[in-house]
């Protein structure tokens, strides 16, 4: 299995803001170590992601243009992800840029180079404590995947989407300008079980689709989360 394993994670990371009226999450053992500073957290307001940072000098209304950085999953322990079938984690990679680069292609111009107007994004799935000293990463750039089937999804898979979280940054890709940041743990109430692929499927389209309506109203100019 080809995976990249980070050794002695550091503690440290970035999660993301809202209004600086909110209270701030202190960084804890129980953060992955996949952003930068936590102590930027605030908890999100309804429709955002549970925690969230945004930068108050940000010019959201001069980026068009997109740098998506491969997707990668985080778990504690050497060789924790070896119990889900490799080919399972690879699928829920793909399926996650698929439909990230589906949804961005659609409101912006997918670019590969950092440049004028170009946000760069970073996105993990992540069930780690940058406490353990040695975590198991997987990054993989994969091919267009196919339709999900539709069966059930393995049961190790599932336990690990159960328990993770989604965290991301947007920086200006040539000046590394963090603008936002978000960690999303919280479940929606009533959303159905992720117990199939197509369930799998239905769910990551949901969540980036609503971080691409989030994403245009501020690039737009327009006002709300």
């Amino acid at each position: 299995m080809t995976r990249y394993r980070a050794l002695c994670v550091a503690l440290c990371l970035v999660v993301a803001g809202g209004c600086a009226a909110r209270r701030s999450v202190q960084p804890s053992q129980d953060t992955s170590g996949f952003l930068d500073d936590y102590a930027l957290l605030r908890a999100g307001a309804p429709g955002e992601m549970a925690f969230v940072y945004r930068n108050p000098k940000a010019d959201w209304t001069q980026y068009d243009k997109v740098l998506l950085e491969p997707v990668t999953l985080w778990r504690s322990g050497r060789k924790s992800l070896d119990p889900v079938p490799e080919s399972d984690l690879v699928r829920l990679v793909g399926l996650f840029e698929d439909a990230l680069r589906r949804q961005f292609g659609e409101g912006y111009e997918l670019v590969d180079q950092p440049g004028p107007g170009v946000m760069r994004f970073r996105l993990a799935i992540t069930e780690a404590r940058a406490s353990d000293p040695i975590l198991d990463v997987l990054r993989a750039r994969s091919a267009p995947m196919a339709p999900p089937p539709d069966g059930p999804v393995d049961p190790e898979l599932r336990r690990f989407i159960e328990a993770a979280a989604i965290e991301g940054e947007i920086r200006d890709a040539r000046t590394d300008q963090l603008l936002a940041a978000g960690v999303d743990r919280r479940p929606r109430e009533g959303a159905p079980p992720v117990d199939t692929w197509v369930a799998l499927d239905r769910a990551l389209e949901s969540w980036v689709a609503r971080l691409c309506a989030r994403l245009e109203r501020r690039t737009r100019g327009e006002q709300g989360p």
